[in-house]
């Protein structure tokens, strides 16, 4: 028969194991109970989040459609007026080359205009006939950017002191701008006059010393500046 301390060493080994048993049974009710949570607090948050997704997409849509309606015909604007001041500028670039070309070649440059085309070639004319022939340097053939014209359409001319509508796009003589060897332009004064889609316009001109200038359109006060 076990000894009575053998009994009280047997019940306190029985007694922690029930302890540890029962703090294993609490554990695990307590995972089970946090994972049941876990599982609710996902489903509700799945359920809401899809909610205010829905809302805040169809929100979103009708932000992005406000602001195109706004936004979109500025943008475009902008995109317009912006390819018509580049073409001005390199215009009037490449008819400065020309000019200093003819100074230091000791003959004449020409730049021909095909409004029809939208474009101009510039090109060196050692023999004053106007033309470019085939042993003549080409300095450089320019075509226009999309949606900008040679044109003078509802426009007032010439811009220095505007008496008319404009007729003709090109005023120089034969739509062709010559520069003899010292700089100044042969066959007489004339008007270049750019425009783009939304009527925005420019016009380039020689004074009598042949130095270039460029008037802007205004369309609302009708008339250069």
């Amino acid at each position: 028969m076990p000894s009575y301390e053998s009994q009280i060493d047997d019940q306190g080994v029985r007694r922690e194991i029930n302890e540890r048993a029962l703090r294993n049974l609490r554990r695990i009710d307590r995972i089970v109970k946090l994972n049941h949570l876990r599982i609710a607090m996902i489903c509700r948050v799945t359920k809401d989040s899809s909610g205010v997704g829905l809302i805040e997409i169809l929100a979103a849509m009708s932000v992005i459609l406000i602001l195109s309606a706004l936004v979109l015909p500025r943008i475009r604007r902008f995109l317009e007026f912006y390819a018509l001041d580049s073409a001005i500028q390199t215009l009037s670039s490449n008819l400065e080359v020309a000019r200093y070309s003819a100074i230091s070649r000791r003959c004449n440059a020409v730049a021909q205009f095909n409004a029809s085309a939208s474009s101009y070639e510039v090109f060196e004319d050692k023999n004053g006939n106007g033309a470019k022939d085939s042993a003549e340097r080409t300095f450089g053939s320019y075509s226009l950017p999309r949606r900008v014209l040679f044109s003078g359409a509802n426009l007032k001319g010439p811009p220095a002191n505007p008496s008319g509508s404009v007729s003709d796009p090109i005023s120089f003589s034969g739509d062709r701008l010559a520069f003899n060897p010292t700089g100044k332009i042969n066959g007489g004064l004339g008007t270049i006059y750019l425009q783009n889609s939304t009527g925005d316009a420019f016009a380039l001109t020689f004074n009598m010393a042949s130095r270039l200038k460029i008037y802007r359109w205004s369309k609302a006060a009708q008339t250069w500046k």
